[in-house]
């Protein structure tokens, strides 16, 4: 079936839009799939295929040579299980102790933020940096990887932290508004499975920047040019 935003498709293009444009109304799969009429796995399949192109297009933006690529599955930070309106989100109630939270870092570039998960940054070392302990970073290597951020996130918290220093250009508005629309977003997924976070963060990061664009259109033109591929 023709349709020059997915390859291999077998939705026709008008339905494949219908479906991009509820998307960019943030609406949630199941939503998508009532209002469609096309099945939520069908509809989730489509999802992750948007979302993975918009890493990409995130990620060919970031002047980081640092910038995470990989979306490799990792256990679970959760230890309570449900279903969800993504096949792959489960619900997070109390993180414990011993399992390593999720901490990504955020910093601006001209008028984007850009977002990293830090996989070898622990809670440790966030609290050794906002105490400027240098000790323990100096041990693990990890100061200044994490200090080139504005500010990180430990998402088993929900919690931002400012590592800005004296004399860097003010980023806190900008940082507190993106926060404020991520924690907004993730919340209705009562939780976040590891294998899935990269990507809903990536979702985050691409809203945040384009919010003064109309998301639907900026995401045919996206899909025009790099189209989707089932393959």
């Amino acid at each position: 079936m023709k349709n020059k935003y997915l390859k291999g498709a077998h939705l026709s293009e008008r339905k494949f839009k219908e479906i991009l444009r509820l998307f960019a109304e943030d609406l949630t799969a199941t939503q998508i799939a009532n209002i469609s009429g096309v099945s939520r796995v069908t509809v989730n399949s489509y999802l992750k295929k948007i979302r993975q192109q918009i890493a990409r297009y995130c990620e060919s933006l970031s002047p980081s040579d640092n910038h995470n690529r990989s979306v490799a599955p990792v256990r679970s930070i959760s230890h309570t299980s449900s279903s969800a309106d993504e096949g792959d989100i489960s619900v997070k109630t109390e993180v414990s102790r011993t399992v390593k939270p999720v901490v990504f870092g955020i910093y601006r570039s001209s008028d984007r933020l850009h977002t990293e998960i830090l996989p070898d940054v622990s809670r440790s070392m966030i609290h050794s940096v906002v105490r400027s302990s240098r000790s323990i970073l100096e041990m693990q290597g990890a100061a200044e990887r994490i200090r080139r951020f504005s500010n990180v996130v430990d998402l088993g918290q929900y919690r931002l932290y400012n590592l800005e220093n004296e004399g860097t250009v003010s980023v806190a508005d900008d940082v507190d508004a993106f926060w404020g629309l991520t924690k907004h977003r993730l919340a209705k997924f009562k939780g976040l499975n590891r294998s899935t976070v990269y990507l809903h963060l990536k979702e985050c990061e691409f809203r945040y920047n384009n919010r003064n664009e109309d998301i639907y259109e900026t995401l045919l033109e996206l899909l025009k040019t790099q189209p989707l591929s089932l393959s």
